[in-house]
């Protein structure tokens, strides 16, 4: 599924997470709608351009992401549904809550495809996941980021 294809399903998903009956309601804390954890700032050093010709974003990472690449990752943020349940393995955690109606919205480099080990039910709130990072340079493969072999971390950043 392509970068643009996951995003439109995100968006339905959460669009419509709060019509069903076995989801939680997802909640918005107007003191804390962005995530200020470092590690975002070392993911927004990456350069996204477009090719039309193609359809398609391409990143370049600096190295000073090359080095993170397959070594454990800590990240803090927010999960955006990418299936309509009220738990999964697989999700977007973002920078940004995406409730919250007055926040700019994520950046392609605010993202992250996260691969669970186990599923992980769907809050509105701030999560820690540690995994271990994979970049893709083209958004034909998917998010430009992706945690993988991905867990809820006990404590905070």
């Amino acid at each position: 599924m392509n970068w643009e294809r996951r995003i439109a399903v995100a968006l339905v998903v959460a669009a419509s997470i709060g019509l069903m009956a076995q989801a939680p309601a997802l909640t918005y804390n107007p003191n804390h709608y962005q995530n200020n954890d470092p590690i975002w700032d070392v993911l927004n050093q990456a350069k996204v351009t477009a090719n039309a010709a193609r359809g398609e974003y391409l990143a370049t990472f600096p190295a000073a992401l090359r080095d993170r690449e397959n070594r454990p990752l800590r990240i803090a943020g927010f999960i955006l549904p990418l299936e309509p349940t009220s738990q999964s393995a697989h999700f977007m955690l973002v920078r940004r809550n995406t409730g919250c109606p007055f926040c700019p919205p994520n950046a392609p480099t605010e993202a992250l495809e996260v691969f669970s080990q186990k599923p992980v039910r769907y809050t509105g709130e701030e999560i820690v996941m540690t995994g271990r990072l994979k970049l893709v340079g083209a958004s034909s493969e998917g998010l430009f980021f992706q945690l993988k072999d991905a867990d809820i971390a006990t404590g905070r950043n």
